[in-house]
């Protein structure tokens, strides 16, 4: 394919980000129980495009050696995850201090790069992440990514998962998108509950968070979506228009792009997945323990869209 041929192809580039194998590692996983960890594994990173105009790679760096077919899909190695909180995806939040079974105060964990802190003597990881490059063969235009308005992020569960537990998984996991250090938004596989509190002594309804050390929680600050609802609460939206089978900028003046110009150099785009600790669904629940019997995993998906910058 020429490179003309090549330009028209990008307009059509699916960026797919695969979190999986993800397993309850506890039969309670309550925030306030801190030997509880969820194992999550991020799997790979692909591009679907014909003429190969988008690439992908794990790391930092772009892979201009050769444009093979094999460059459209990267992958990341994953660990276990404990509940935490964060309000910017750079400071996390662990419980310090408990009243009975409900959190009375709260402390940073100094995490590493790869989300692992110690506590009490034991490790635990406070976030699962993967880094990715994406970029463009040279001389085929640059692109700017949405999401994908169909299916922006999808949560499936093995078959050994219980209903009550992969309803629970869903209900507190978050994931967020980090582009060269800015957390652009933050994804809920359902809406969080308007009416329900966690295991906090002062609980925060909705999009709760910690933000910093002591014994409140809060309104989480960052753009949020959520199930199909890919409009933040700002009115900015985040996924790409349909067109048949084309993708487009979103209609009117309100389009929010995960990244824009992405071209030759390459853009880095980093997936962070935690637990909300303080989300009404990350709290203690008995009868999970069957369903650990089973060994029970769920797979992550998020869909991306490349539109071809004008």
């Amino acid at each position: 394919m020429n490179i003309c041929g090549m330009k028209k192809q990008l307009r059509i580039a699916a960026i797919s980000v695969v979190m999986a194998a993800v397993a309850l590692g506890s039969a309670t996983y309550a925030w306030f129980v801190t030997n509880s960890t969820v194992k999550a594994t991020t799997g790979s990173i692909s591009a679907q495009t014909n003429g190969m105009v988008l690439q992908i790679v794990s790391g930092d760096m772009p892979n201009h050696e050769d444009n093979r077919e094999a460059l459209t899909t990267a992958s990341a190695v994953g660990n276990q995850i404990s509940p935490s909180s964060t309000d910017n995806a750079k400071s996390w939040f662990v419980p310090a201090t408990w009243s009975n079974t409900m959190v009375s105060s709260y402390k940073e964990a100094s995490t590493n790069e790869k989300g692992l802190y110690s506590q009490g003597g034991n490790s635990y990881y406070a976030f699962a992440v993967g880094n990715y490059t994406v970029y463009t063969v040279k001389e085929t235009g640059r692109a700017d990514v949405y999401l994908n308005p169909d299916n922006p992020l999808v949560v499936t569960p093995s078959a050994g998962a219980s209903e009550n537990w992969f309803n629970k998984i869903k209900g507190s996991l978050r994931v967020g998108i980090v582009v060269d250090d800015d957390l652009k938004f933050v994804y809920a596989p359902t809406q969080p509950s308007s009416t329900e509190t966690g295991n906090d002594v002062n609980a925060t309804m909705g999009w709760s968070c910690v933000a910093s050390a002591g014994d409140t929680t809060q309104v989480a600050s960052y753009m949020h979506l959520y199930a199909d609802n890919l409009v933040d609460q700002q009115n900015g939206n985040w996924a790409a228009a349909k067109n048949g089978t084309l993708y487009d900028k979103p209609a009117g003046q309100n389009g929010k792009a995960i990244d824009t110009n992405v071209g030759y150099n390459g853009t880095h785009i980093k997936v962070v997945i935690w637990m909300e600790g303080t989300d009404s669904d990350c709290v203690n629940v008995s009868d999970l323990d069957d369903a650990q019997k089973a060994n029970p995993t769920f797979n992550v998906t998020l869909n991306l869209v490349g539109v071809a910058t004008e």
